[in-house]
């Protein structure tokens, strides 16, 4: 009966002391993926660089020289292109639409 109780007290006091032991385990491997997440998305920023910028500044160019060519404001298209970028281009590409159509009629 001793052997059997301290055998239970030992597997009983083992089972602890094993958890506790893989718990680090797992934060580490957390940890090491988190920081190589975070290399990457630095990589990717590194990369991209202007890009986005580069992109804003030719949305506002190309509306500014779209408004010159139709009589129209260029500074306020071109910062209407910059900082509505896509928006701007379409509502362009419509109103150039209804200029075309309105050509034809005259």
């Amino acid at each position: 009966m001793k052997r059997i109780t301290f055998f239970l007290l030992l597997i009983v006091g083992l089972v602890p002391c094993s958890l506790a032991q893989t718990q680090p385990k797992q934060s580490e491997v957390i940890e090491r993926r988190v920081s190589s997440l975070e290399s990457k998305i630095a990589a990717l920023q590194r990369e991209v660089g202007d890009v986005p910028t580069i992109a804003l500044f030719l949305t506002g160019a190309f509306c500014a020289l779209w408004a010159q060519n139709t009589r129209r404001s260029g500074w306020l298209w071109f910062f209407l292109g910059l900082f509505f970028s896509i928006f701007a281009v379409l509502f362009l590409l419509a109103k150039n639409s209804g200029d075309i159509d309105r050509r034809k009629i005259n």
